[in-house]
C-alpha cells in the first residue's frame, strides 16, 4: 500500500508556544472565579437547569443502558464507562461526535484531515479503526466493508443528542462480534424531550457554516414527533508549508422520529434519515439513510420484551452499495436475587462493490448472514456484591460459530468506595477488505500487489480488567481503571516473492500477529462550588506487538509505537454573572513515534451568554496554541494538518 508522506515536526519557533498553556489555561479557569456568587446560575431550560445542581453523588446515579441493555446507575457498573450528558455536549463548543469524543479519557481521537478521524480505545489506532463497535439508538454504524466507521457520515444535530455512553473494554457478551476494545452507544432525545421549534447557524474559519432546523409536536395525546435538517460546509485544513490542502467537504440530512404510546405498557418507536455527504479529495459523494422501528413491552414489574428491525443503506458513488437489514429481539425477566436478560438477533449485509483504477475486488458481490444468541445473569450475591455472567454465541455462514463470554464481579466497600473487575473474551470478524481486497498500484519503477485472503479467521481478544471508584466527599469523585489485554491471530501484511516482469512487490494478509497492551486510566470530577465544575483525567498505554514463527512482516511490530503513549486533560465549566458561561478545555497527547507525529497542546475556550430564555450566543475557539499541527496519518488518504479555528453560533427557540 502507498505509503503516505510523512508529515514535518513543528519547527522550534512554533514549539515556543508549547510552554504557555499552564499559564493560559491558569488564566481561563482561575480569573473567572473572582466574580461568582453563590448560587449563581445561567437560566437554562428546565431539565439542563436541574443537572447542573446535581452534586456529584446525584450524577453518579444517571442511567446508562450500554452495559447490560439495561438501565442501571453509573455507579453500579463493573466496567470504565464515561457518560457525555446533553448539558456538557452543549457547553464542549464542538459541533461533531468525533470532536466530542476527545472528552472521553483513554479514548484516542486524532484528525488525519478535514473529513477523516483516527478513533480507538485502547489502542490500534488508525484511519480503519476495526476495535471498536459504534451505535446509535441500537443501529450499528460500524461498516463491514473495513471494519470500522465513516466518522464524517455521523453529522447528526448534537442538540438531539441526550448522551453518548462510551464503555472501554469489551462488551461483546451482549453486542456481538468488533466490540473488542470498547462500546459507543449515542442516543437520541426522545421526541417528547425535543418539542417546539428549534434554530441554529453556525460559521466560523475552518467549518464555514452550519445550520440546523428543529421542530417537534404531539398528536393527540400519546404520539410524539419531530422533524429535523441540517447541513453544513467544511473548508480546507492546511499543508505543513501552510498552503491549502483542498481537503473541504460539505454533508447535509433530514429526518423524523416518531414515538408513540397506545397505552401504559407499550412504547413503539419509528424513526429515519437521509443524508448526502460530498468529499472533495474523493471527487465523489456519499448517499444513504436508513429506516428503524422499535416496540417494547413491560409485560409486569419484573417482566419486559422487545423487538428493534431496522434497515441501513450506504452508497458511495464511486464504487460501494451496502446493505444492511438487522433484527434484535430481548426478553428481560427478574426472579429473586437474579435479573436475567435474553436474546437473539439476525442480520443479513450485502455489498456490491465496483473496480476502481488501482482497486479490485473479488468477488465483487457479497453476501453475509450474522445469527446470535445471547444470555446474561446479574446476580446480587449480598447486598455488597454483585456477580455478572454472559456471553453471546454467533454464528457468521463462512467463519463459524464464534462463543464470547464474560464475567464482572463489583463489590461496594462502603458508602463512597466501589471495586470491580472482569474477565471477558471478544473477537472481531474479517472486514471485505480484510478477505476481498486487490490492490495494484505503482510506487516508482516498481509495482505493488496486496491481496486480500479468503482463509483469513476472525482475530481474538483475552482481557483483564480492574477499577476502583472513591467519592472522599460529596462534590468530588475519582475513578482509576486498568487492564491487560491479549490478542492473537492478528492480521499480518505477508510477503510473496517478488516478480522480476514486472518489477512487483507482492504482500498478502495474514492471522501471523500477536500482541498485549496493558494500561492505566484516571478521572476525577470535582464540583468546586454551585458555578465551577472541574474535570481532568490521564491515560497511560502500553503496546507490544510480534509476529508468529513463519512470518516476513515487518511492519506489524512498528505499529505498536502508532499510539500516543500518555494523553491529559482538564476541563473546566464555569456560570458567570449576567447569564454568561466560560468553558475551557486543555488537551495534551504526547508523540506517536512510529509516525513522527509530534506531541500536541490543545487549548479549547467558549464564552456562552443567554440574553432572553429563548436565545443562547456562544463564541468558540479551538486549537488556540497553535497556527496548525499534524495529528495522524493515513493509509489510503492524503493527511494534512489541524488548524486554529473560531467558530460562531446562534440558537433560537420558538
Amino acid at each position: 500500500m502507498p505509503t503516505p508522506p510523512r508529515p514535518r515536526l513543528i519547527p522550534p519557533s512554533r514549539q515556543a508556544w508549547r510552554r504557555l498553556p499552564i499559564l493560559v489555561v491558569s488564566l481561563a479557569l482561575l480569573l473567572p472565579a473572582a466574580h461568582l456568587k453563590a448560587g449563581e446560575v445561567s437560566q437554562v431550560d428546565e431539565t439542563m437547569e436541574r443537572l447542573l445542581e446535581m452534586h456529584v453523588t446525584e450524577l453518579a446515579g444517571i442511567k446508562l443502558s450500554t452495559l447490560s441493555r439495561k438501565e442501571q446507575k453509573l455507579v453500579d457498573t463493573a466496567a470504565s464507562v464515561t457518560v457525555i450528558d446533553a448539558e456538557e455536549i452543549r457547553r464542549s463548543g464542538m459541533t461533531s461526535i468525533p470532536e466530542l469524543l476527545r472528552l472521553v479519557p483513554g479514548m484516542n481521537v486524532a484528525r488525519i484531515n478535514a473529513s477523516t478521524w483516527a478513533i480507538s480505545a485502547r489502542g490500534f489506532n488508525s484511519q480503519f479503526s476495526n476495535k471498536v463497535l459504534v451505535l446509535m439508538d441500537g443501529r450499528s454504524l460500524y461498516t463491514p466493508l473495513f471494519a470500522g466507521v465513516n466518522w464524517n457520515l455521523q453529522q447528526i444535530p448534537l442538540a438531539d443528542v441526550e448522551r453518548i455512553e462510551v464503555v472501554r473494554g469489551p462488551g461483546a457478551a451482549l453486542w456481538g462480534t468488533n466490540a473488542v476494545n470498547g462500546v459507543i452507544n449515542i442516543v437520541t432525545k426522545k421526541a417528547a424531550d425535543t418539542q417546539g421549534s428549534r434554530a441554529t447557524l453556525t460559521a466560523g474559519t475552518v467549518e464555514t457554516v452550519r445550520g440546523e432546523l428543529r421542530h417537534g409536536g404531539k398528536s393527540g395525546d400519546n404520539l410524539d414527533y419531530r422533524v429535523y435538517a441540517s447541513g453544513m460546509t467544511h473548508g480546507d485544513f492546511r499543508r505543513a508549508d501552510d498552503s491549502g490542502a483542498d481537503d473541504n467537504w460539505h454533508a447535509q440530512r433530514q429526518g423524523f422520529r416518531l414515538d408513540w404510546h397506545p397505552n401504559q405498557r407499550d412504547t413503539t418507536t419509528l424513526q429515519g434519515e437521509l443524508f448526502a455527504v460530498d468529499e472533495n479529495l474523493s471527487r465523489g459523494d456519499k448517499q444513504g439513510g436508513h429506516l428503524l422501528g422499535r416496540w417494547s413491552r413491560d409485560l409486569s414489574e419484573t417482566r419486559n420484551l422487545s423487538a428493534q428491525l431496522y434497515y441501513d443503506q450506504k452508497v458511495d458513488t464511486s464504487f460501494e452499495v451496502t446493505r444492511i437489514l438487522d433484527l434484535d429481539t430481548q426478553y428481560g425477566f427478574r426472579t429473586g436475587n437474579h435479573h436475567w436478560i435474553l436474546g437473539a438477533g439476525y442480520r443479513l449485509t450485502h455489498m456490491d462493490l465496483d473496480d476502481t483504477t488501482y482497486i479490485q475486488w473479488r468477488p465483487q458481490s457479497r453476501r453475509d448472514h450474522i445469527m446470535n444468541l445471547f444470555a446474561q445473569d446479574e446476580i446480587t450475591l449480598a447486598s455488597d456484591w454483585i456477580l455478572t455472567l454472559g456471553g453471546k454465541i454467533e454464528y457468521q455462514d463462512e467463519k463459524g460459530i464464534f462463543p464470547q463470554p464474560n464475567a464482572r464481579l463489583l463489590w461496594r466497600a462502603s458508602d463512597t468506595q466501589v471495586f470491580w473487575g472482569a474477565v471477558s473474551h471478544a473477537v472481531r470478524i474479517p472486514s471485505s477488505v480484510d478477505q476481498d481486497f486487490h490492490l495494484n498500484v505503482p510506487i516508482g519503477p516498481m509495482n505493488l500487489s496486496l491481496r486480500g485472503n479468503q482463509e483469513i479467521e476472525p482475530e481474538k481478544l483475552l482481557a483483564f480488567e480492574l477499577g476502583y471508584r472513591f467519592q472522599p466527599r460529596a462534590d468530588l469523585s475519582l475513578e482509576l481503571a486498568t487492564f491487560y489485554n491479549r490478542y492473537n491471530n492478528l492480521i499480518s501484511l505477508e510477503n510473496l516473492p517478488p516478480l522480476l516482469a514486472p518489477p512487483t512487490l507482492r504482500q498478502f494478509y495474514a492471522n501471523k500477529a500477536e500482541g498485549t497492551t496493558h494500561g492505566l486510566e484516571t478521572a476525577a470530577d470535582w464540583r468546586v462550588n454551585d458555578t465551577w465544575r472541574l474535570t481532568a483525567s490521564h491515560t497511560w498505554l502500553k503496546m507490544n506487538l510480534d509476529v508468529t514463527d513463519g512470518s516476513t512482516d515487518t511492519t506489524t511490530p512498528a505499529s505498536a509505537n502508532d499510539i500516543p503513549r500518555h494523553q491529559w486533560q482538564l476541563r473546566s465549566r464555569l456560570d458567570l454573572p449576567h447569564d454568561l458561561e466560560l468553558d475551557a478545555a486543555f488537551f495534551y497527547t504526547a508523540r506517536i513515534r512510529n509516525l513522527a507525529i509530534p506531541a500536541v497542546t490543545r487549548l479549547d475556550l467558549r464564552l456562552g451568554w443567554r440574553p432572553t430564555s429563548n436565545l443562547t450566543l456562544s463564541l468558540a475557539g479551538q486549537n488556540l496554541l497553535d497556527d496548525h499541527h499534524p495529528e495522524f496519518t493515513g493509509q489510503m488518504v492524503t493527511p494534512s494538518e489541524t488548524p486554529r479555528a473560531f467558530l460562531a453560533s446562534a440558537e433560537w427557540r420558538f
